[in-house]
């Protein structure tokens, strides 16, 4: 990493902006692996007229968006949601030396994973799953200098909607939220965050979003004709975490409650 020190401001603002070339080639490696899946799981998903329209050379975003407008009750891309956090080469990146290198930078001194590596999809002029501003703090609310990293895997413009950031905000700690009732999401601010509020960042290819977990975040919405796709690696800090006995645990998945519960009513 050459230039100004992109960490320099990272205490006041909550977030730092990392170019670096090991993130491109990570990316690509990733893109490759993903795009892999994406065809298998296409394959076992699509009729044999909707996957002849399939590009088969243009690359993985093309492939991702020809996918989506071939598909039917978003019967794939649901599928590539679930399964692409699954993958070794995914996961992996909670471990590659350049990213905890970046976390380490940013002020946690003994990384732990916070979640699995999430892989969101937001397909064009969606929201359905849109969420509002927020903290990541919700997830685990273990350790107050735990950051996340995001960064899109496809070749992003500002139309499929930049990820908005409130600067500073981070150093409040984590914020009240609504109590959930129908309507609003779960982990909503209770202090309403307008679009006027948000600083839009746009990364680049070569480039990792790294913040604070406590920092007001939105993604924004994709007025595209093209699926945005990125990943968020979310890490905590052993050495300042509240408890050493509730970390992180993977969530039991809805197949795994539904096929539990078909059995316990088949016991009974």
């Amino acid at each position: 990493m050459s230039g100004a020190d992109p960490f320099a401001n990272f205490e006041r603002d909550g977030f730092a902006l990392v170019r670096h070339p090991d993130i491109a080639a990570a990316k690509d490696a990733l893109r490759d692996a993903l795009m892999d899946t994406a065809q298998f799981i296409a394959r076992r998903v699509l009729t044999e007229e909707a996957l002849a329209s399939l590009p088969a050379d243009q690359g993985f975003d093309a492939f991702l968006d020809a996918v989506h407008a071939a598909e039917t009750g978003n019967a794939v891309t649901r599928a590539l949601y679930e399964v692409f956090p699954s993958l070794p080469s995914i996961i992996s990146m909670l471990d590659a030396p350049f990213v905890l290198d970046l976390v380490r930078r940013a002020g946690v001194a003994r990384p732990v994973a916070g979640t699995l590596p999430l892989i969101r999809l937001d397909r064009p002029n969606d929201t359905k799953f849109s969420t509002p501003a927020h903290q990541d703090s919700w997830y685990s609310m273990l350790s107050p200098n735990a950051v996340t990293l995001w960064t899109p895997l496809c070749h992003m413009d500002a139309d499929m909607g930049l990820l908005g950031v409130v600067p500073g905000s981070h150093r409040k700690g984590v914020c009240g939220f609504k109590p959930y009732e129908a309507g609003h999401e779960w982990f909503e601010t209770a202090e309403p965050v307008g679009e006027n509020d948000l600083t839009p960042v746009a990364v680049g290819h070569d480039e990792i979003l790294i913040f604070n977990q406590s920092l007001i975040h939105k993604s924004g919405f994709n007025a595209s004709q093209r699926v945005r796709i990125s990943v968020q690696l979310r890490y905590n800090d052993l050495a300042t975490a509240q408890s050493l006995t509730r970390t992180y645990t993977p969530s039991l998945s809805a197949w795994v409650l539904d096929q539990q519960k078909a059995r316990l009513d088949d016991l009974h």
